[in-house]
């Protein structure tokens, strides 16, 4: 699937945001007790009549048990071990010297290695700057940017590419780029990355590229460009040879399975002046931690928490209702409870409740999850869970119904 930046769907902000941990989190171990009595060193009298028993429950260690996050695989397909990055820009672009800092910027950011190591990576440098002297289309399509760049290649418009070169293409808010009928620049993505074969010198070389549309203001801009350079750089080729992403049954999936698409609707960081997306760790979702990074600034040393969804991927069919459990947890003690709610991305398909919508550190939820009988076979529903302190800090987890 090619990689896009799908608008998001949920805005939630918070400190420390979405996802959870991972399997290998500690448990406690269950030991049956002893038949018979037990005789200690130090008798204790029995309570007095009338005297109040403690029943309260022994508190589940930290974090409690809970499922485990995905770890995004490797398919294979390339990664670019030294990316060149080539800003593109359009006539008139009244950011184009802040566009051309920030490429040239961003691969020597301490973000840089922080989101992809894990994968591999590289430091980025910058390639140069074009600034076109023709204003591009009102209405492009993926297969036209692919032949204007095949175009400007040849004629030596870009500089020639390698098999680390990522163009990166900063088109003017009076064009819209179209990925299908109804799949439109600043409507349904913000940017989005692909790839092309080019003769180079009468050799074919894969060379990446990134689209980045004028949806916001600057801040927009780098959020979207870093977004889609390190899904460039650790699955440059998605259409022909993919990288890291989760391809099949995922439910993570649902706005894509690279890196930062996983972490899509978290809020960014600020590096150097510079919005940055966060992106997904393999290294921090096999620990148990937090897996969107750079993890932000939080002076009240927060501790991690989340309500994981055991069965994430149910199948069922139109009028089921079907049930999973939902653990929470958490990495230390929290000022207060956390409350848990769900969002489907189709309501009328999907209504979802639980049995409780507070829980805390050990506590498990029962969902119930009613299917339309109107839902259409053959689809997946997805949905997401939320677990928060407060309407500013909280966590996400991601689930699809697919219905058969």
């Amino acid at each position: 699937m090619r990689g896009s930046f799908i608008l998001p769907l949920l805005a939630f902000g918070c400190a420390s945001l979405v996802g959870s941990a991972l399997g290998g989190c500690s448990t406690s171990e269950k030991l049956s007790p002893t038949p018979g009595p037990v005789e200690t060193a130090d008798p204790v009298a029995p309570e007095a009549p009338g005297t109040p028993v403690d029943t309260k429950p022994t508190p589940a260690p930290y974090p409690a048990d809970h499922p485990g996050m995905p770890i995004i695989p490797n398919n294979g397909g390339a990664v670019l071990h030294d990316p060149v990055i080539v800003t593109v820009t359009f006539p008139n672009d009244a950011l184009e010297k802040q566009i051309q800092d920030f490429d040239d910027a961003i691969g020597q950011l301490t973000w840089w290695p922080t989101v992809n190591s894990d994968y591999g990576v590289g430091l980025a440098t910058g390639g140069g700057h074009v600034s076109i002297a023709t204003p591009p289309p009102a209405q492009m399509t993926d297969y036209d940017v692919e032949q204007w760049l095949q175009a400007r290649i040849q004629d030596q418009t870009l500089p020639t590419p390698t098999d680390q070169t990522i163009y990166t293409l900063y088109y003017p808010s009076s064009t819209t780029i179209s990925l299908g009928a109804n799949d439109t620049s600043c409507g349904s993505f913000l940017g989005y990355h692909s790839s092309i074969i080019s003769n180079v010198g009468g050799n074919l070389v894969p060379v990446a590229y990134a689209v980045v549309n004028r949806c916001g203001g600057f801040d927009q801009l780098t959020e979207t460009a870093s977004h889609e350079l390190t899904e460039a750089a650790t699955d440059p080729h998605p259409l022909a040879q993919v990288g890291y992403s989760f391809l099949g049954d995922n439910a993570w999936t649902f706005s894509g399975g690279e890196n930062a698409d996983m972490c899509s609707q978290v809020s960014p960081v600020t590096e150097a002046g510079y919005s940055l997306t966060r992106v997904w760790s393999n290294h921090n979702a096999k620990l148990g931690d937090q897996p969107c990074v750079p993890l932000p600034i939080n002076p009240n040393a927060l501790p991690y928490f989340n309500a994981g969804v055991v069965h994430d991927l149910i199948k069922a069919h139109p009028g089921d209702t079907v049930t999973t459990e939902v653990d929470c947890y958490s990495f230390g003690p929290l000022p207060n409870d956390m409350t848990v709610a769900a969002q489907p991305f189709s309501p009328q398909n999907l209504t979802i409740t639980f049995d409780k919508d507070t829980c805390t550190n050990g506590d498990k939820l029962t969902m119930t999850i009613a299917i339309a009988a109107s839902a259409k076979k053959g689809t997946d529903y997805h949905y997401t869970v939320q677990a928060s302190i407060d309407p500013m800090i909280g966590h996400l987890w991601r689930g699809m119904v697919r219905v058969n």
